[in-house]
C-alpha cells in the first residue's frame, strides 16, 4: 500500500511558499509577500501532515521552454520544487531526511510548458522504494531523457557554479547512489541518478505493440514516472503518468482521446505492475444532472477504474450533492445572492460547497482525480479523499444525501482561523455584510485560495 498525494497548485513557483520579501501584496490581507508564503507553507503543511504520503506530486509546476535540455528551466518553478525538497526533508516532520525528488523536467512547448514535481520517500516501513525512470539521463546539466534502447546514461549533476545540486535530489547528502534493483520492471542495474521522466510517447497499434510517437498537438503530454518497490524478495512496479490537460477552451476531451491512444498507459500490464494516471482533467465527473458524464471512457475501457466517482444514482436536489464531489473552487463573491459561504434570504446554500465551487465555468468544478488499473475489488479501501481546508474532512458534518457521494476518510481540520461555529451544516447563516467580509478574508477563504484554486486529492494505491 503506497499513500499517494496529488495536488495541482496553480502556478506553483519558489514564491508560492518561500519569499524574502517585505513589502505587502495585493489582496494577501495586509501581509508582506514573506508572511503571505509562509501562510500558505502552513496550509500545506497541515494537508502533509493529515496525508501522511509517500509519494507527492505537484500538477503546475512553472517552467519556461528556452533550455536546450529537457530540464525545467532553472527558474521559479525549479526553485520551488528544491525548496519544498529541503522543507520535506528538514521543518515538515514527514520521515524527514528520507525524501527525494524526480528531476524535474519540461513538458508542453512555447507559453504552455510545464513541469511536475514528483516527490517520494525512499524507504518505508516494510522496504524501499526507487525511482527506475522508465528512461535514462543521458547526462550532465544539459543532458536530455532518452529511451533505454542502446543508450548510454550519465549522472545529473553536482553542485558546481552556476548549476542546481540535482544529484542531491535523488541521493541525500551523506548517502552513496543507490542501483536499481535486479527484478525491476525498467532499468535495473543502473545507478538511480542515471535515469529520467518519460514525456515522448509512441501509439499503441491494435496488436497491443508499440507505433510511432504520438503528436499531442502542443499539449502538455503525460509525465510518466515509475518506481519499484521492494519487500525482502516481493517487488512492485508502481507507474504514475501525471496530466495537466488543456482547459476547457482547448478541448481536453480531445487530450484524453490521446491518452487513450498511449502505448505506456494502456498496452497490457508489466509484471508486478500497478498504473496510475493522476492530475488535473479539465473535464467535470459529472453531468450538470449529477449522473456521470463518463469523462474518463478512453481510459475506462482499457480496464483503469475511477477512483473519485459516484457510487450511485445523483437525488434530485443537487445541491449539496454537487460539493462532495468538488476538487475546484473560485475567486470570492460578496454579493449575498452569490451564496458564496452564506445563504440569501431566497436561496439556501449547502454544506459542503455552498457557493465557492466551479471557477467560472459553468459545470466545472470536478476535475482532478486519480485511475488506477488493476483495479482492487471490496474489501480492499483506497481511502480516496479530497482534502477540503474550507470545510475539513471527512465531508461528515450532515447525514449524507442519496446517491452516496464519498466523503473521504482522512481527518483534517478546516483551515478558517476566525470564523465562529464553522463549517455550518445543512446550510449555510443568511449573509451579512461584516460576516461576509469576514469569512473571505485573508485568515479564513483567501488564503486558501491563494495556495491553489484546486484541493489536492489523496488515494492508497
Amino acid at each position: 500500500m503506497t499513500k499517494i498525494l496529488v495536488w495541482s497548485i496553480d502556478n506553483f513557483s519558489i514564491s508560492t511558499f518561500h519569499s524574502t520579501s517585505l513589502k505587502p501584496s495585493q489582496n494577501q490581507g495586509g501581509l508582506t509577500a514573506q508572511q503571505a508564503a509562509q501562510s500558505r507553507l502552513q496550509l500545506l503543511k497541515k494537508v502533509l501532515l493529515a496525508s501522511q504520503p509517500d509519494i507527492f506530486v505537484v500538477i503546475e509546476v512553472t517552467s519556461g521552454d528556452n533550455r536546450l535540455s529537457d530540464l525545467a528551466t532553472f527558474t521559479g518553478g525549479f526553485d520551488g520544487c528544491s525548496f519544498l525538497l529541503n522543507y520535506l526533508r528538514t521543518e515538515c516532520n514527514i520521515n524527514a531526511g528520507d525524501w527525494r525528488l524526480v528531476p524535474p523536467l519540461k513538458v508542453g512547448t512555447g507559453s504552455k510548458a510545464e513541469s511536475v514535481g514528483v516527490f517520494y520517500r525512499g524507504t518505508f516501513e516494510e522496504g524501499q522504494r526507487y525511482f527506475t525512470g522508465p528512461n535514462l539521463w543521458s547526462g550532465g546539466a544539459n543532458g536530455f531523457s532518452v529511451e533505454p534502447s542502446g543508450a548510454t546514461s550519465g549522472a545529473y549533476p553536482g553542485a558546481a557554479p552556476g548549476v542546481p545540486n540535482i544529484r542531491n535530489f535523488l541521493v541525500p547528502s551523506g548517502e552513496k547512489t543507490r542501483t536499481i534493483p535486479a527484478n525491476a520492471l525498467h532499468n535495473p542495474g543502473i545507478p538511480e541518478d542515471q535515469v529520467a521522466v518519460r514525456h515522448q510517447f509512441r501509439e499503441n497499434n491494435d496488436d497491443n505493440t508499440a507505433g510511432d510517437y504520438l503528436d499531442f498537438q502542443g499539449t502538455r503530454e503525460p509525465y510518466m514516472v515509475s518506481f519499484t518497490e521492494t519487500n525482502g524478495t516481493n517487488v512492485r512496479n508502481l507507474t504514475l503518468f501525471c496530466i495537466h490537460a488543456p482547459d476547457v477552451s482547448e478541448y481536453p476531451d480531445v487530450f484524453m482521446t490521446y491518452l487513450g491512444e498511449t502505448y505506456d498507459i494502456v498496452s497490457p500490464l508489466k509484471a508486478n505492475e500497478t498504473r496510475l494516471v493522476c492530475g488535473n482533467f479539465n473535464l467535470n465527473l459529472l453531468k450538470s444532472d449529477g449522473t456521470d458524464a463518463e469523462s474518463y471512457q478512453a481510459l475506462t475501457k482499457h480496464d483503469y477504474h475511477v477512483l473519485l466517482t459516484p457510487a450511485g444514482e445523483p437525488p434530485t436536489d443537487l445541491d449539496s450533492y454537487r460539493g462532495y464531489f468538488a476538487t475546484q473552487i473560485k475567486d470570492s463573491d460578496n454579493t449575498a445572492a452569490s451564496t458564496f459561504l452564506w445563504s440569501d434570504e431566497d436561496d439556501k446554500a449547502y454544506y459542503p460547497a455552498y457557493g465557492y465551487i466551479n471557477n467560472g465555468v459553468e459545470n466545472l468544478y470536478s476535475v482532478d482525480n486519480i485511475l488506477v488499473y488493476p483495479f482492487k475489488d471490496a474489501p480492499y479501501d483506497y481511502k480516496t479523499t479530497i482534502l477540503n481546508p474550507v470545510v475539513g474532512t471527512p465531508l461528515d458534518k450532515v447525514a449524507s444525501p442519496s446517491g452516496d457521494p464519498p466523503q473521504g476518510t482522512i481527518a483534517m481540520e478546516h483551515d478558517f482561523t476566525n470564523a465562529e461555529d464553522w463549517p455550518p451544516a445543512p446550510t449555510a447563516p443568511t449573509w451579512s455584510s461584516g460576516a461576509a467580509k469576514n469569512l473571505i478574508s485573508w485568515a479564513n477563504y483567501q488564503h486558501i485560495k491563494s495556495t491553489s484554486d484546486h484541493f489536492a486529492l489523496y488515494a492508497e494505491v
